[in-house]
């Protein structure tokens, strides 16, 4: 399920850092209003963002924008040696405060965040290089620390071999009828839902919820209804052995043809294809090392 994520951090700062190092990377799909620059190291597997899944190698470093559902899946690696997550969280609304205070170095970095639709994905040979100032940015404290994110966002922005990731919609909630009509179908998608209900639901009319969806999202009440209950089956194919009609009747879909064409048209493969991209087993990592 499409979870949303609340970041917080003890200082109230309008960026926040975490470092995982874990034996595999668990598949959990989520959004948050912030940035989020992700640099994953010594793991290899599946990347989900927006809708486009596709293989990360083993340095990976991605750029996601705000409100775009992602997640990282990867199985433990042969040798059992664990795998690092380097996470970075901040609002554009920091950089551009920053750059009308002072700093007016940093507004051609605003505008390249402002014209970021889903995610920038970086070389793995970029990726690779940046290794040491990682490792500096996670012993570092304090101004060291800003400083280090700043510096980090100029070598991004003047990357030469970034690629856009442009694939799926956008999700944003800008006003809390349509939080509240979104928080209320994540619960309840896996069963036949009303336009009315929800409506009732926002405490607005069913006419106003309608014009609230095209006007702020961009999508109607069925695309909405539709897309989570892809994103649920998402989920189900990558983390389960579950059989596709079990996983298109608790996603909701009314039927296994009605699953196979909506599931088609927003990943752009079926079920049985998108299941493939999934990370192997450890026994089948194994297996591979074994034959080289």
């Amino acid at each position: 399920m499409l979870i949303r994520e609340w970041i917080t951090n003890s200082h109230c700062q309008p960026w926040h850092y975490q470092q995982y190092v874990v034996p595999k990377i668990q598949f959990h799909l989520h959004y948050h209003p912030e940035f989020e620059l992700t640099y994953t190291r010594n793991a290899s597997g599946l990347r989900y963002i927006s809708g486009k899944a596709e293989a990360f190698p083993r340095f990976d470093l991605v750029l996601v924008a705000p409100n775009q559902p992602h997640s990282w899946e990867a199985a433990p690696n042969p040798d059992g040696s664990p795998q690092t997550l380097q996470v970075l969280f901040f609002r554009e609304s920091w950089l551009r405060q920053l750059a009308e205070s002072g700093l007016p170095e940093l507004r051609g970095v605003c505008n390249w965040l402002g014209n970021i639709r889903h995610a920038i994905q970086f070389s793995a040979t970029l990726a690779e290089q940046l290794a040491p100032l990682f490792e500096r940015l996670h012993e570092s404290r304090g101004l060291e620390r800003i400083s280090l994110i700043l510096e980090l966002l100029a070598i991004l922005y003047k990357a030469p071999d970034a690629a856009s990731i442009n694939s799926g919609r956008e999700i944003t909630l800008p006003d809390q009828r349509v939080e509240q009509a979104l928080a209320y179908l994540s619960q309840h998608f896996a069963r036949p839902v009303y336009l009315s209900e929800v409506a009732k639901v926002a405490l607005t009319s069913e006419a106003n919820l309608k014009r609230l969806f095209n006007q702020q999202l961009g999508k109607s009440f069925s695309e909405i209804l539709a897309e989570l209950r892809v994103i649920h089956a998402c989920n189900l194919l990558l983390s389960s052995s579950m059989k596709i009609e079990n996983i298109a009747s608790q996603s909701g879909f009314p039927s296994l043809s009605n699953f196979h064409r909506i599931f088609q048209a927003y990943t752009q493969l079926t079920p049985h294809a998108f299941r493939r991209l999934r990370a192997p087993s450890r026994s089948e990592l194994g297996a591979q090392a074994s034959l080289t």
